[in-house]
């Protein structure tokens, strides 16, 4: 993934924009993917630091070095590597530095080099010529490319694009994506990403779709660079949507100068990917529910429930038992204000039977939904705890 830096972009009054790669710019930048592309290829079983060297042997241009620095970035992303050793170099080194310093106070005057390494060789099992080639094997300039990327160059470039726009979102303070799909199962995929990447958005049906508001990270208390790389992550199941309408308010630059960035685009060709999973807490959560929920069956939620013109919400497991259906909606990481939101969907008659589980942060009582059959509040603290949760779900069931 590209950083903010590595963008090509212009800003006038207010607006940022990106600056297109066409002409003899695009026929360069496809020459310069297709050769670094090759120079990976080529230094497989090799360092990163060699596959730099390689690739800093091609003259490029001051108004060339952003994107071939981009599509570097990318290439090396791409590429899978391993440690250049199995030995515990950290150990080693702490042994090799430990065992010269004391050998240098016994002899101010110096000491023998082979008389230091050659114990400590013998120690680690490796010979005293390869402790050099060894002592720094854990950095990454040092780690061995085994698999270069399996693309060519014009692909390199469509990635790169969409890149650029990935790093913009970095900056973002609040992103509103208006997305529209012929497919149902496409929204449902876009809301699990939504979900599996826990971005802290708000869902409202638009005229002929769905218009989403994620809060970007420099709208947190502290940007964080985690949020940020989410956000960035799923911009890819927005494009998946067959018509797409971007817009984010950015804090740009080292000044984080306010600016603002739209984008627009239409999916000629249908997206066939997968569904993202289930968040890793949620699947031990489900794990734990189908260990003692005697009777019910629970599976991950693909229903979007909707309250025409007060709002909708996406939960995230669907729990049957004897013909009743009760969801589960986890908002640990979210805000009071996404809490108060379900709250007033379920007292403006959502119908569904529904449980929220709350984290304790987010100081919200469960005497919220008090009076309320088909709801509940179960608020946490650390961890959910799946037998509380199952007293909730057995309540609002009946």
């Amino acid at each position: 993934m590209l950083t903010a830096d590595l963008v090509r972009c212009r800003i006038k009054a207010g607006r940022l924009s990106l600056v297109q790669l066409k002409g003899k710019g695009q026929q360069t930048a496809l020459e310069l993917g297709a050769r670094y592309l090759a120079l990976a290829s080529d230094n497989v079983g090799k360092t990163r630091e060699q596959l730099k060297l390689a690739w800093a042997a091609i003259e490029v241009g001051p108004r060339e070095r952003k994107v071939a620095l981009g599509l570097q970035k990318l290439i090396e992303d791409q590429c899978e590597v391993q440690a250049s050793s199995e030995i515990d170099t950290q150990a080693l080194r702490s042994r090799v530095f430990l065992a010269a310093a004391s050998a240098r106070r016994g002899d101010p005057r110096g000491f023998d080099r082979n008389l230091v390494l050659e114990p400590i060789a013998g120690e680690f099992g490796i010979a005293s010529s390869a402790i050099d080639d060894t002592l720094y094997a854990d950095l990454p300039s040092q780690q061995v490319l085994t698999r270069a990327p399996g693309i060519d160059a014009q692909e390199l470039l469509t990635r790169y694009e969409q890149a650029q726009i990935q790093a913009v979102l970095l900056r973002a303070v609040r992103v509103v994506a208006t997305v529209r799909c012929l497919d149902v199962s496409r929204y449902r995929s876009l809301f699990r990403a939504l979900k599996f990447h826990r971005l802290l958005y708000v869902l409202a049906r638009d005229e002929q779709g769905y218009r989403i508001t994620i809060d970007g990270p420099f709208s947190l208390f502290e940007a964080t660079t985690k949020y940020g790389l989410q956000l960035a992550l799923v911009f890819g199941s927005l494009l998946a949507c067959d018509e797409l309408t971007l817009t984010a308010e950015l804090k740009w630059g080292k000044e984080r100068r306010p600016a603002s960035f739209e984008f627009t685009h239409t999916n000629s060709a249908r997206s066939t990917s997968d569904e993202e999973p289930l968040d890793p807490e949620l699947l031990r959560l489900r794990e734990a529910l189908v260990k003692q929920a005697s009777g019910w069956t629970i599976s991950a939620n693909s229903d979007i429930l909707e309250l025409p013109g007060v709002g909708l919400c996406v939960p995230d497991l669907c729990c049957v038992r004897g013909g009743k259906k009760v969801y589960v909606e986890v908002l640990g990481f979210w805000s009071r204000q996404a809490v108060w939101k379900r709250v007033e969907l379920v007292e403006q008659g959502l119908g569904a039977r529904i449980v929220f589980a709350v984290s304790s942060r987010l100081r919200v009582s469960e005497e919220a939904l008090d009076g309320v059959d088909a709801a509940s509040l179960y608020v946490y603290k650390g961890t959910i705890s799946a037998r509380a949760l199952l007293e909730h779900m057995n309540r609002v069931a009946g």
